[in-house]
């Protein structure tokens, strides 16, 4: 698995993927089947490619009787069943779920093959065994095109939220013979997670996923993507959109009623800020001074849309989580997140001495994160101390 971020697919991702890869931002791609047709993710496979990147393809199991989007296009779609359903599978039904996942990783020219996962949930014994037995499949088919087979380890919140549950699936997917991890947690809703415990306990996970001397995707990771690097992973999902900034079963499932952002006008994501702030609404609002160091500059910000503000967002994200993983251990680039979370604080303490309220409310996390931060420092140590053995040696 490439070293660095990796552009997490959603809606109108493809296009956008290609022009990062242009720009020279993000290692890879993982393409995903709700939201792109098997022949349109083959066609973009081979550009991404030629463009030097690494390709993922997530089956996207999560709700594994979904249907929605372009999921039908996909020739393996046609083993998608409710979890009781699957958990009966015939041996036969299961090679020929294996031959179909092999066709279409072939097709696709793909890295390593992700496992398709059902969500891991509290005293779920057979979302356990029914996961092994999909691994098993990927694994048969990773081996037939010679390549990893990466486990997913998707966390629902029965499980995220306390820590004996959450060991115990942990413990159920490390058990699998994988060559890697693909690992998403699924926060409460809201447009980043805020609940101090929740992000440490998710960041102590990665700690101990990396610790295995294996590499790790944090799927899903979006902006607390900043704090991936500083916990051992290998790769971190990035995508423009706030449903891919964690996981969300609900993007598997059918909408209650109408989405659509109307006419809102677009979000800067600052650097500085780690956060996002209406360009120039409230750009306007402050100082010259202080504004000015907080646009942060990429190819995207002529000409000012809303659509070219998710490209930048996604340029931002990516190079600063790139300088992260540059640094020499996990334990510099976690220090590197602490310094920039830090200057976050402040930087919105100075928009708050100048009388303006951000709409968003993109004050919410950072502080929550830096302490997350520190905590790790003081009470990780010792598994700080065993990933620098196990990955001694290893090229940054």
């Amino acid at each position: 698995m490439r070293r660095g971020s990796w552009h997490q697919f959603g809606d109108r991702s493809q296009k956008l993927a290609l022009e990062q890869f242009e720009s020279g931002v993000g290692v890879g791609a993982i393409i995903s089947p709700r939201d792109l047709p098997q022949a349109k993710a083959i066609e973009y496979a081979q550009q991404y490619r030629e463009r030097g990147a690494d390709v993922l393809f997530d089956t996207q199991f999560y709700v594994p009787d979904a249907m929605l989007g372009r999921l039908p296009s996909y020739d393996f779609s046609a083993h998608r069943n409710t979890v009781s359903q699957l958990a009966g599978l015939s041996d036969a039904r299961l090679s020929a779920f294996t031959t179909s996942l092999c066709d279409l990783s072939s097709s696709l020219g793909v890295s390593g093959v992700i496992a398709p996962a059902v969500v891991y949930e509290a005293a779920r014994p057979d979302i356990d065994a029914l996961n092994a037995r999909l691994f098993e499949a990927a694994r048969q088919a990773a081996s037939k095109i010679e390549v990893p087979v990466y486990a997913t380890v998707v966390l629902g919140r029965s499980v995220a939220q306390g820590r004996p549950t959450s060991e115990q699936a942990l413990a159920a997917a490390t058990s699998l013979d994988a060559d890697g991890w693909y690992v998403a947690y699924e926060f409460p809703e809201a447009r980043l997670p805020v609940d101090e415990e929740e992000v440490l306990r998710s960041c102590k996970h990665l700690l101990k996923l990396a610790g295995t001397g294996l590499p790790v995707l944090h799927a899903y990771a979006g902006p607390l993507g900043l704090l991936s690097p500083g916990c051992g992973v290998t790769g971190v999902g990035v995508g423009h959109s706030q449903n891919l900034w964690r996981f969300c079963r609900g993007r598997w499932q059918e909408a209650a009623g109408q989405g659509g952002g109307g006419d809102a006008p677009p979000r800067h994501f600052s650097r500085t800020l780690w956060g996002t702030i209406i360009d120039p609404d409230e750009v306007a609002q402050l100082s010259p001074g202080l504004a000015d160091t907080l646009l942060s500059e990429s190819p995207y910000r002529v000409p000012w849309n809303r659509w070219n503000a998710n490209k930048h967002l996604v340029h931002v994200v990516c190079t600063t989580i790139a300088e992260l993983f540059a640094e020499l251990s996990a334990k510099e680039a976690l220090a590197g997140a602490q310094r920039l979370l830090a200057g976050a604080v402040e930087a919105h303490a100075s928009i708050q001495s100048e009388g303006v309220e951000l709409k968003d409310e993109t004050s919410a996390y950072q502080e929550c994160w830096r302490d997350v931060v520190i905590r790790l420092q003081s009470e990780c140590e010792a598994d700080y101390q065993w990933l620098e053995l196990v990955t001694a040696g290893s090229s940054p």
